[in-house]
Formats: structure tokens, C-alpha cells, sequence
């Protein structure tokens, strides 16, 4: 008798990750700052309950962005229950919303390079320009709802600038998606320190 060798599937330690997740049909539930805010205060949940070190997110009226490192890729189910069932579930409950779909969709990217590390990091942190939120850097650097001001502080304006700049106008398909081939095929070099 022949035994199959089934390999399991997991999330490798060690890691950093890329996870977005996107209202269903694009909803804005997260239109003013106190919605914003729902997201923003589960993003911390994952920082200090999990002890997960998030490197950069970004939050849209309709969807989020976040970017972190997970010592053990098995934690992932719990960052995506923080910030999908935990979000959902703080959200319905400060504003009475019915027990209606919220998510249209999430994806988790496993980052693989230092250029891919790069390349995501430009389009969360340059997210809300992308989606004109706010109209200038200036803006983005005072908004709260993306880590733009923290990594631009790390590695200067102008290096960041440049990297939103490279990865700004990578497409989206109708779900609100990035296209990850997209991001695969620009070439983006990390900034100097």
C-alpha cells in the first residue's frame, strides 16, 4: 500500500506579513475618524495584547492595510481575528449595524524580499494619497491613520516620498485588490539610511 506524503500548509516564523482587508461592496464604514479610529484602536490590540511589531498600515475609508513581523507564522490566525472578527465585532456593537456581511474580501501576502518589503511598504504608507484622502505629504504626514509621518521619520521625507512615487499608481482591480504582480514587476530599491 502507498502512503501519500501530504505536506502541511503554514505561515513560516520569522516573517513578515501583508494583510488588507476590504468592506464588502466597498462600503465606507470607515468614512469619519471615529470609524477610523475602530480599525486604528484594533491595529494596537494586535501591537500590545499579541506583542506583534507592526511596521506600517494604512486606514481607508473602505478598506486597511497593515504590515507586520510575526515570530510565529501560526499567530496569524489571531492577528486576522483581531482585526476582522474583533473590528467587526466593536463596530456593530457602538453603532447597532445589523448582522450583515462587513469583509468583501482579505488577503495576507508573505513578504520575500527586501525589494518586496520596500515596494509594500511604499504603498501602505502612500495608501491615502493613492486614494486621495489627503491631496499632499503634508497632509498624509498629519494623518493619523497611516504610518507614513513614522517611516518617513526613519528614513527621511524625501527617500519615502520617492518610494510612494515608484508604487503610487499600482492598479487595483474593482474589489479595491492590489495586484501583487503589479508590485512585483516595479523596480524599488530600499532607501538609504
Amino acid at each position: 500500500m502507498q502512503t501519500l506524503n501530504k505536506t502541511k500548509s503554514y505561515w513560516p516564523d520569522n516573517s513578515i506579513y501583508f494583510l488588507t482587508g476590504a468592506t464588502f461592496l466597498h462600503y465606507p464604514y470607515f468614512k469619519t475618524s471615529e470609524q477610523k479610529e475602530i480599525v486604528l484602536e484594533q491595529i494596537k490590540k494586535v501591537k500590545n495584547k499579541l506583542k506583534i511589531p507592526i511596521i506600517a498600515f494604512s486606514i481607508a475609508i473602505n478598506h486597511y492595510h497593515l504590515k507586520f513581523y510575526l515570530e510565529k507564522g501560526l499567530d496569524l490566525a489571531k492577528v486576522k481575528q483581531l482585526m476582522h472578527g474583533g473590528l467587526t465585532f466593536v463596530y456593530r456593537k457602538k453603532y447597532k449595524m445589523k448582522y450583515e456581511d462587513m469583509w468583501q474580501s482579505s488577503k495576507t501576502l508573505l513578504i520575500t524580499s527586501d525589494e518586496m518589503n520596500w515596494k509594500t511598504t511604499g504603498y501602505i504608507v502612500g495608501n491615502l494619497l493613492k486614494h486621495k484622502e489627503v491631496s499632499i505629504f503634508e497632509e498624509l504626514k498629519k494623518d493619523p491613520f497611516s504610518s507614513y509621518r513614522f517611516t518617513a521619520e526613519k528614513y527621511g521625507d524625501e527617500n519615502i516620498q520617492e518610494l510612494i512615487r515608484k508604487v503610487i499608481n499600482v492598479s487595483e482591480d474593482v474589489e479595491g485588490e492590489v495586484d501583487f504582480k503589479d508590485l512585483k514587476k516595479l523596480n524599488v530599491i530600499r532607501p538609504e539610511v
